[in-house]
């Protein structure tokens, strides 16, 4: 049996407006919420703490800070997963994740955003939008 261990952190509230003109439809805004899953490498994983989660948080909600324009949904998810990938691939760069040490990768990393009935047509309720790691 092969088993698989990670840990898990979210969700993250977060607030972003894009104008998806694939689509045909300006600019607009949503709340949505982050889930960021790490594939643990050996037997300490992504070290959970109020320091290193508020890493991923802050780069998250500064990323969403300019609009993305001339994006889907799925764009946002993408650029949401390099950020945090970033942030993972330079560990050793940063003090905070280099303090906890761990052995971890990004594995998967959900956006669900929030509709509400809108003009636009939008749903009532969450739409989950994913990318995730296929090794």
């Amino acid at each position: 049996m092969s088993l698989r261990s990670s840990v898990t952190i979210g969700p993250i509230s977060i607030f972003f407006t894009n104008v998806n003109t694939a689509m045909g439809i300006p600019g607009h805004s949503h709340f949505a919420e982050v889930i960021v899953e790490f594939q643990n490498l050996g037997p300490i994983g992504w070290p959970s703490f109020g320091s290193t989660n508020a890493l991923i948080e802050i780069a998250l909600r500064s990323e969403c800070q300019k609009a993305f324009r001339d994006c889907t949904n799925e764009d946002v998810v993408m650029r949401l997963w390099n950020v945090v990938h970033a942030i993972v691939q330079n560990r050793d760069d940063n003090a905070i994740l280099k303090e906890w040490g761990g052995a971890y990768i990004l594995r998967k990393l959900e956006l669900r955003v929030r509709g509400v009935p809108d003009k636009i047509g939008h749903d009532d309720g969450f739409t989950t939008y994913t990318v995730e790691r296929n090794d």
